[in-house]
């Protein structure tokens, strides 16, 4: 399925200065709108911004193929309610299917072989927290799609593995395949903040219980007001100064000089506990273009047991060295005259790169999007998890379809 028919762009609140209804679908499953509620003054000042320096451009769409610069967040939301696989693809319009059964407190934790083959038929199902199991038997193929971290979990409870690894934890190999959970990668990224001269972040209705239930009154009546919207209010899509000598000795991770290094997006409140006074503004850092791998690993032959997950993050240099250009660029683009007297204060003191590399140790974390871990490879490859057809090397009756599939490089 093709992104346009994936996509419904809702167009109500929407003019042609904030997004390129050419690269975008109107009838398809998944709803797609920009925000909802009136403009912030943070967003004005951005706007200004990439009209006072030209190191911050304006990008009227940073889904278009092209998405550096500073653009308007597109979130999966219509009519003020959020469009997730629930209330889409599993919506009313799909949910009584007579081919759809959907198992609600379910958890898939094995795929069972036909006699002792290398087919898989079966899966193993935990229910209610493990509390009852059951198998249930695939008529045709088994899709695994559980994501980057459970579908290696899954696999790898399954048998199917390093053998080694396998046996050390006690399962049973049923087929070696080393890759099972390896090239496991993920961007770092870390809040920085700052106190702002506005009334206009949410930092009130978390403080205000009468506030906040107003507004989440005023969301339910009519699906208007501040909830309607992420509190994410803009991004930005930017790349480090490509003459920089570190690159000589790691090369330029990004797919081409059209691509990020880094990604800045703005919220409108604090991030954590919130201060008892004051207006705040966080803005999220992140590495983009991953070249650093880790692994899900077991740590026991019980399925329901937590995987170990090492995102391996903060061990390249040229990941700390992207991560400090990407704050210093921060402080560049407040420089501008938009952000006159609108910045109060920054909750970051850190220069230096000794500063910058502790604060960056003690912050990062990853953003929630790893993938890898199932990776794909060429037919016949001696590496990877997948043929590029997602069926599982060495074995019949079992494809792997999710973001586990995906890498931007490979570790062999």
């Amino acid at each position: 399925m093709s992104s346009l028919q994936n996509e419904k762009f809702i167009t109500a609140n929407s003019n042609l200065t904030q997004f390129e209804p050419s690269v975008h679908g109107f009838v398809g499953v998944n709803s797609v709108s920009l925000e909802g509620s009136p403009r912030r003054d943070i967003e004005d000042r951005l706007i200004q911004t990439t009209q006072e320096i030209s190191e911050f451009p304006f990008n009227h769409d940073m889904n278009s193929g092209n998405h550096l610069g500073f653009g308007w967040v597109q979130a999966t939301v219509g009519n003020g309610v959020r469009s997730s696989s629930a209330t889409s693809y599993l919506g009313p319009e799909f949910i009584n299917r007579s081919n759809l059964n959907v198992l609600v407190n379910t958890r898939a934790t094995r795929l069972l072989r036909a006699n002792q083959s290398l087919t898989f038929s079966e899966v193993e199902l935990a229910q209610d927290g493990g509390s009852t199991f059951q198998t249930v038997m695939a008529s045709k193929e088994i899709i695994l799609s559980a994501g980057s971290i459970m579908s290696p979990h899954v696999l790898l409870h399954s048998g199917i593995g390093d053998s080694d690894e396998l046996a050390a934890v006690g399962i049973d190999v049923v087929h070696h395949l080393p890759s099972v959970g390896k090239n496991l990668t993920e961007h770092p990224f870390l809040w920085d903040g700052y106190q702002i001269n506005s009334n206009e972040t949410f930092d009130e209705a978390n403080r205000d219980l009468v506030l906040a239930a107003e507004q989440l009154n005023e969301w339910t009546l009519n699906k208007t007001g501040p909830l309607v919207d992420s509190p994410l209010v803009m991004m930005g899509w930017l790349r480090v100064n490509e003459s920089a000598e570190i690159f000589d000795r790691f090369g330029d991770p990004a797919a081409g000089n059209s691509t990020a290094h880094f990604e800045l997006f703005f919220i409108n409140g604090f991030i954590g506990t919130v201060p008892p006074t004051g207006n705040f503004m966080a803005v999220g850092v992140a590495t983009v273009s991953p070249v650093s791998h880790g692994a899900v690993t077991l740590n026991s032959s019980n399925p329901l047991d937590n995987p170990v997950i090492d995102f391996h993050l903060l061990q390249l240099e040229l990941y700390r060295f992207i991560m400090r250009e990407a704050i210093r660029s921060i402080k560049r683009l407040f420089s501008a005259p938009a952000w006159d007297r609108f910045i109060i204060a920054s909750l970051t003191n850190a220069t230096t790169d000794e500063e910058l590399d502790q604060y960056i140790s003690e912050k990062a974390a990853g953003l929630f999007h790893p993938a890898g871990s199932v990776v794909m490879s060429a037919r016949g490859a001696s590496w990877g998890v997948l043929d590029p057809d997602l069926k599982v090397k060495g074995v019949r009756g079992l494809w792997v379809v999710d973001s586990s599939i995906l890498v931007s490089t490979l570790l062999k």
